[in-house]
């Protein structure tokens, strides 16, 4: 029991929750038929309201004093949220989704090297593996028999680019969150997201009330799904690597592609099956590898949450 409690256990625990209340996303993106910027407009306006209301709402229940918010690793944290949310938009938009995602998924190795970097923290040799083969997995899912479909130009290696940007930009902020425990990220990332939210209707060709059954899709993706498990996740990296945290991020990659199946009738192919069921078990070892280490170190104190939410 003691191993429940250890940091490491907590911090495995949170990212696999983020990321599985992640993986609807997908298929309430699609429910709501918005173009690029117009995504970027609700998703980042609605889930900064509630990043920034609930630290407000942790801060007034403790009685804290403002944080500093005036320094690099709080801007860092907001930068990578503007361009996180900015880059994902205009790849999507420009380019195959196949080519967007596959660049995504690099997020565990910018990670990797940016915990080497900035904390010194390596990565044991099981994990490289398991990362090589989640990477190989993901290709089989996203490509598959599309692989031949998709043509080398401007825009497709424009979206390339973008969405290793979306990948830097998630690793880093993991890796300076992990570093920085004084930082306040909840508050770092709502103002990130309201900024890519003023930036995307600076750029729509046109803004409008969506229709009921769209505005709901969006509307719980940006107040519901976005905030906690982006929250829970950036919390994670507390307590694990950001390597970690950006490789049980992956879970959305393949369980999103069935919440779409089982919404609107989008049925998977073969490779996205094989693919998903590759990283599924690479992750499921991960993990179990992860959790031995974890009750190895379960003699270590156990950690008082309490003080972590003042952090927010």
């Amino acid at each position: 029991m003691k191993s429940l409690h250890h940091p490491h256990t907590i911090g495995l625990g949170l990212a696999i929750f983020g990321a599985l209340l992640l993986t609807p996303d997908t298929l309430l993106m699609r429910i709501s038929e918005l173009d690029g910027f117009a995504m970027l407009v609700w998703r980042g306006g609605l889930s900064g309201i509630v990043y920034i209301l609930t630290w407000m709402w942790f801060t007034l229940q403790d009685k804290q004093k403002m944080p500093a918010v005036l320094t690099i690793n709080f801007g860092i944290i907001v930068l990578c949220q503007i361009a996180n949310a900015t880059f994902f938009s205009l790849a999507i938009a420009i380019a195959p989704v196949t080519v967007v995602l596959i660049s995504v998924a690099t997020v565990p190795i910018f990670a990797t090297i940016l915990s080497r970097i900035l904390l010194g923290e390596k990565l044991s040799k099981f994990a490289i593996t398991m990362a090589a083969l989640v990477l190989m997995g993901l290709y089989i899912s996203v490509l598959g028999q599309d692989a031949t479909r998709i043509s080398i130009d401007g825009p497709t290696l424009l979206g390339a680019v973008l969405g290793l940007g979306v990948a830097f930009s998630l690793a880093l902020n993991f890796t300076i969150i992990r570093k920085d425990t004084t930082v306040p990220f909840i508050l770092a990332i709502g103002f990130g997201a309201i900024l890519a939210a003023l930036l995307g209707a600076l750029c729509a060709d046109k803004l409008y009330w969506p229709p009921t059954t769209n505005f709901l899709a969006i509307a719980f993706t940006g107040i519901v799904i976005l905030p906690i498990s982006f929250g829970t996740l950036s919390y994670a990296a507390r307590f694990v690597p950001s390597s970690s945290v950006s490789l049980i991020m992956l879970l959305e990659t393949v369980f999103g592609p069935l919440w779409v199946w089982w919404g609107i009738g989008e049925a998977p192919t073969y490779a996205m099956l094989l693919g998903g069921s590759i990283v599924l078990f690479c992750l499921t070892a991960f993990l179990i590898n992860q959790g031995r280490i974890a009750s190895a170190h379960a003699v270590e104190p156990k950690v008082d949450l309490g003080q972590y939410p003042k952090e927010l």
